[in-house]
């Protein structure tokens, strides 16, 4: 029989995981050096984890979570606005509540602390392009936990099923796109203003998404 396996210190170890893999990559990762890094040795770490691939995986699950959890109050509100009333749920809140969850999440990656945890999150992220098993158990829920409630809220504040997922899907995109430019060049004036720039046309294509259009006057005249 093995050796119980302690669960906070299996948790204090995912956490010195973790940090490694934001410094030094996760895919790449050897146990020597990690075990050296954290001041325990390869066997305790085999013991904890099983083996190097199940330590990987255990890392992308916290890196997910962690994501999740930095966005849970964007998600929640975005979730709010979806469910309530047509009138709190306009298209200015709904619009007013994206900007200030893109503002937020950039000021998040802008911090030293953020741009490893973004380095992390995209390094999985590329991964998951040629690994079915990432594709579901992380790419689908990055995308899915922001774009659906996303969506959601925007088709409640007037646009359609289709013009409220295709505008969630740019934005999701195109701030992402940017992170991904802001990790590989740093702070610097362009991406900054391209930044903002993006936000204030997320805000516009929500506002001129929920519009009503020529065909839904038609569909009422009929």
């Amino acid at each position: 029989m093995g050796r119980y396996k302690d669960a906070a210190r299996y948790r204090e170890l995912l956490d010195g995981c973790t940090a490694y893999a934001e410094e030094h990559g996760l895919f790449d990762l050897t146990l020597r050096p990690l075990a050296e890094d954290l001041g325990t040795s390869t066997r305790n770490l085999l013991h904890h984890f099983g083996s190097r691939e199940l330590l990987v995986e255990a890392v992308v699950d916290r890196v997910r979570a962690s994501y999740l959890d930095m966005s849970r109050e964007l998600i929640f509100r975005i979730r709010c606005l979806a469910e309530e009333s047509e009138q709190r749920s306009g298209p200015e809140a709904v619009a007013d509540v994206i900007a200030e969850g893109l503002n937020l999440a950039w000021a998040e990656a802008s911090t030293p602390s953020g741009r490893r945890r973004i380095a992390l999150f995209f390094e999985i992220y590329s991964a998951a392009a040629r690994d079915p098993g990432l594709r579901e158990s992380f790419l689908r829920p990055a995308v899915d936990e922001w774009l659906t409630p996303m969506a959601d809220a925007i088709e409640r504040a007037g646009a359609s099923t289709g013009a409220a997922r295709s505008i969630a899907a740019r934005i999701v995109a195109v701030h992402r796109g940017l992170l991904l430019e802001y990790l590989a060049l740093g702070p610097n004036g362009d991406t900054q203003s391209a930044h903002d720039d993006a936000v204030v046309a997320a805000r516009a294509e929500i506002l001129a998404g929920t519009l009503p259009t020529v065909s839904d006057f038609a569909a009422e005249a009929k």
